[in-house]
């Protein structure tokens, strides 16, 4: 290559790298912001956190955390109560350009859910479905690259079921809540994925209080 083609070349292509580091770092202090403008919707809705049974704020950012880290893009909830993880979860998305489908059986609870995704301005990343999860989740299509149940404790061996392996991604992660406090009533999943050829499973603490099973489909070499 001659001298000067290839300092054009060489010019051009630093030109585009500088180009996408400023649009990453433009989307980045977009998303910060858009963290601290929905920081009084967040506190409400801690504040109702026993009437909803929500996910303790480090565990939503936890969640939030491993869709970001696994770059997951199609994201599956249960039970969506009135929105407040989906708020963690999609906040997530907004990075990885992804989208949330989640379910809850409560009319009420996905009318204010909707409400909720709305004022935080992230209702274009949700896709909300109304009814027994039971029913609606063998409908999907998928397939999903992170799952997320908090619903119907003791029925996630029925959950796995209905996903794996045609609904779930190969390297998705399936994380279920409250494993340490209602590990009991999981012992039939939790046992079931410990043994699992396919997954890994830990179970984590943000708390130490409570927690969740979290696996990892194997990725085949």
């Amino acid at each position: 290559m001659k001298r000067r083609n290839f300092l054009t070349t060489t010019a051009g292509g630093l030109s585009w790298l500088v180009t996408q580091a400023l649009a990453e770092a433009q989307s980045q202090t977009s998303l910060r912001e858009k963290e601290k403008a929905i920081e009084p919707l967040l506190k409400e809705l801690e504040a109702m956190r026993g009437r909803f049974a929500n996910v303790p704020r480090t565990d939503g950012q936890f969640l939030n955390m491993l869709i970001k880290l696994s770059r997951s893009r199609h994201v599956l909830e249960v039970g969506t109560s009135n929105g407040y993880s989906a708020i963690w979860l999609c906040l997530a998305l907004e990075e990885t350009d992804g989208h949330l489908t989640t379910i809850e059986i409560d009319p009420e609870r996905v009318k204010l859910a909707k409400e909720n995704l709305k004022r935080a301005g992230l209702d274009r990343r949700v896709t909300f479905l109304e009814g027994d999860a039971h029913k609606v989740v063998p409908t999907l299509e998928g397939p999903f690259d992170f799952v997320f149940l908090d619903a119907d404790k003791g029925r996630e061996h029925d959950y796995f079921s209905y996903l794996y392996p045609k609904k779930l991604l190969p390297g998705a992660i399936i994380a279920v809540h409250n494993a340490i406090r209602m590990r009991q009533a999981m012992r039939r999943y939790l046992d079931m994925m410990s043994e699992h050829p396919e997954f890994d499973t830990l179970l984590v603490s943000t708390t130490l209080d409570d927690g969740f099973a979290i696996s990892y489909w194997r990725r085949k070499k």
